[in-house]
Order: C-alpha cells, then structure tokens, then sequence
C-alpha cells in the first residue's frame, strides 16, 4: 500500500493514534535487549521463555511483565525490591537504545500529512511514558502529538481518559502492531491498522486481515 492510500485511509479522520515501538520508532528490538538486561542475573532459559511471552504480549508495560516475573516465575525474599531493580537496569538499556533505533520509513512524512489537514494526533504506547517523551522529542517527531501518552497508566487507561475528554471520537484510526492494540481499537470503534514490518508479532498479519483490518509493512 501507497504513502498516499495510507494517508487517504486518515484523510476524513476524528483522530489517530499511534503505537509506539514498532510503528513510530523501530524500538522492538531494543525492549527485547532491555528485558535481557534486566534479567542478567536470571536463568538463561527462564529468560528466553518469558521473552517469547513478551513479543507475543506487546502493549503491555514493563511494569506489569516484570513484576509478574518475580511475583510468579522465580522465587525470590523481596519481589517489590527484585522488580524495582530490575526496572532501573531495563531503563538503562533502553534509554540509550531508543535514542539510536531509527524511525519507521515514512512515518514523519505522514505525521507532518496528519498535522497539515489539523487531524488530533496521539501516541499510546506501552512504554514508559518519560522515556516515550524523551524519546521521540530526541528524534524531533514529539512536536506532532497533541499528547503521548504511556505507562505505568495501561493502554486502555489512556483511551478511556481520551474518550472521557472529547478527543476520542468515532472515526478515528489506531496504528498498532500488537495483539492489544487490536483489541482496543475494536473496543473504541477505532479503524486498526496492523504495521507489519517491524512488528514483535508476525502471526497478527494473519490475524489482522482475518478481523478485516488493513495491513501495512510501514508508511511508504
């Protein structure tokens, strides 16, 4: 698909939202880095096999896979203390990541599209939303969104407090490429469209076109 039949598909639309790994910035790999990182000191095969859950768990934050890790998947004395440390190595790894992962083709040429027609422009990501921020103001794309928004506060969360304020409205298009951002755009009455080519979860370009959602490899 087209630069110009992707911007078509937003041309009438109330808002869009973006994910962000994967879709702004090709930072999946770089949270995959970060979870190794933070679990240097883990079982190796224990790691590898929460990392699988992870890529098939996009959208959901650090927080909760983490805390889950030590909660359920190790024994440890202090699970809140084990997390929280393990939280400070991932952000370590991935700050210095995120500044370097280059952007997804063709998404600012788009973003600048969106801006031009004043089309509401948002990201909800599950990524830290400081290092979301820092982030995209570092690859200077923070100035197109009216807000980014990312966790500790859920995805849905952030949809919700959307809707509630007015800037969530019907016909608007959700760009993810994760099984949740799916979810959620269907449960918002959001357009989805699934952005493959660097996307966690190859199996969702099946699944996409099977939900009748568009499917795209970037923004070229």
């Amino acid at each position: 698909m087209s630069a110009s039949e992707i911007l078509a598909r937003c041309d009438h639309a109330s808002c869009v939202i973006f994910d962000c790994d994967g879709v702004v910035l090709d930072a999946n790999p770089v949270k995959i880095e970060a979870f190794r990182a933070a679990l240097a000191d883990e079982d190796p095969t224990l790691v590898e096999s929460f990392i699988a859950e992870h890529r098939r768990s996009g959208g959901v934050s650090r927080y909760a896979k983490l805390t889950r890790f030590y909660r359920e998947l190790v024994t440890v004395a202090d699970p809140a203390a084990a997390t929280a440390a393990a939280l400070e190595r991932f952000a370590a790894s991935a700050r210095a990541g995120l500044r370097s992962c280059p952007e997804i083709p063709g998404v600012r040429v788009l973003l600048e599209a969106l801006v031009s027609r004043r089309i509401p422009i948002h990201v909800v990501s599950g990524g830290d939303q400081d290092e979301v921020r820092e982030a995209l103001a570092h690859h200077d794309l923070a100035r197109f969104f009216h807000g980014i928004h990312g966790s500790p506060t859920s995805k849905r969360e952030h949809l919700e407090d959307l809707r509630e304020a007015g800037e969530l409205l019907p016909g608007g298009v959700f760009f993810g490429d994760a099984l949740l951002d799916m979810e959620l755009a269907e449960g918002f009455n959001l357009a989805f469209v699934f952005v493959a080519g660097r996307t966690d979860w190859p199996e969702g370009r099946t699944e996409a076109v099977a939900r009748g959602h568009m499917v795209i490899e970037d923004f070229c």
